[in-house]
């Protein structure tokens, strides 16, 4: 059992349709569909919606993707979708981690915690269950057996009270064949609802490459702790004991429009990397270029499709947190 890493090759790529639990639900609607329009170009889409929204879904997606209507009260599929693992080259199955609403900070939460096991049904791939509480967000992997997260969301103890660092590792070791866990502190200042998950600092790139989420400004909050995060990253070595390959990104930008007087951040790690293409966020004019210039020497074989994300942003998200990939294979009935 192996979990790929995001950058391979994917079957399709999940969606949630936004749920009545969003912020300015009909302004994240029109930028989900422009993400779904633009991705559709490179790979399959299939939107996952609660039954109660399914005919706006449809209306909106039917020509550019397979609508499921499937009961849930978040979107956010990255943190509460299965996570997908190959047991050969050609059979995916899936690890249907629980989920407790980003520690118990939201509500309702009850129709998400079954929509994993529902759409594994549907697609017929095979599910495990685990108790620990993991967000796909939370966690980034090499695809050769290495994960990185953080100490700020994983042993959180509004998540995982009753593991210890050794409990999970061994459940990451079981269910997603990882044999090494980079643990780094904590995620972004800003990034209080969910308990600083790692894609908003960290992307693996590839086996032994890995992107750093960096900044030279003294004065923001987040200095301290990337300078931290990439100090622990410098001195670790990976799963195959060798020292990473990193990449900083040393552009961390904020929206100039606000929501409710507040100011919002949207980093460019959170990228959503799919066949051909990466799916990149539009924030700050005077940034976006050079961030996506490092992005396209990473990536030269894709081209980078910048979009639109601020309403994803005040959410607590970017396109790398509402999309969720299957990899590919010969077993999924989509």
């Amino acid at each position: 059992m192996k979990v790929p890493g995001r950058f391979e090759e994917h079957e399709c790529t999940f969606i949630t349709w936004p749920c009545f639990t969003d912020l300015e639900i009909n302004c994240l609607e029109k930028e989900i569909v422009a993400f779904a329009k633009k991705l559709s170009n490179y790979e399959k889409i299939v939107i996952i919606s609660d039954p109660s929204n399914f005919t706006k879904a449809k209306l909106h997606c039917n020509e550019i993707a397979s609508i499921f209507p499937i009961s849930t009260d978040w979107s956010w599929i990255r943190d509460n979708g299965p996570i997908f693992v190959k047991k050969t080259d050609e059979i995916i199955e899936a690890i249907h981690f629980n989920f407790n609403a980003w520690g118990e900070k939201y509500s309702p939460c009850n129709s998400v915690k079954e929509m994993p096991r529902l759409l594994l049904e549907k697609i017929k791939i095979k599910r495990h269950f685990s108790n620990l509480i993991l967000e796909g967000g939370g966690v980034t992997f090499d695809g050769n057996g290495t994960m990185v997260t953080t100490e700020q969301m994983l042993l959180n103890k509004n998540r995982n009270a009753n593991y210890t660092k050794k409990d999970i590792e061994n459940e990451v070791k079981k269910l997603l064949g990882i044999e090494k866990v980079i643990w780094l502190k904590k995620g972004l200042f800003e990034d209080k609802g969910t308990d600083g998950h790692v894609d908003c600092v960290a992307e693996y790139l590839a086996p032994g490459k890995i992107l750093i989420q960096t900044i030279y400004d003294k004065s923001n909050p987040n200095y301290e702790i990337l300078k931290e995060n990439y100090n622990i990253i410098k001195n670790e070595t990976d799963a195959s004991g060798n020292k990473l390959d990193i990449i900083e990104m040393p552009y961390l930008p904020y929206f100039s429009q606000k929501y409710k007087n507040n100011i919002y951040v949207s980093p460019y790690t959170n990228y959503y990397v799919a066949n051909r293409v990466v799916m990149v966020p539009e924030v700050d004019i005077t940034l976006d270029q050079k961030a996506y210039k490092i992005i396209e020497q990473i990536y030269p074989e894709r081209e980078i499709c910048p979009v639109q994300a601020f309403y994803q942003a005040i959410g607590g998200g970017g396109p790398g947190c509402i999309t969720q990939q299957l990899p590919k294979g010969n077993n999924a009935k989509i």
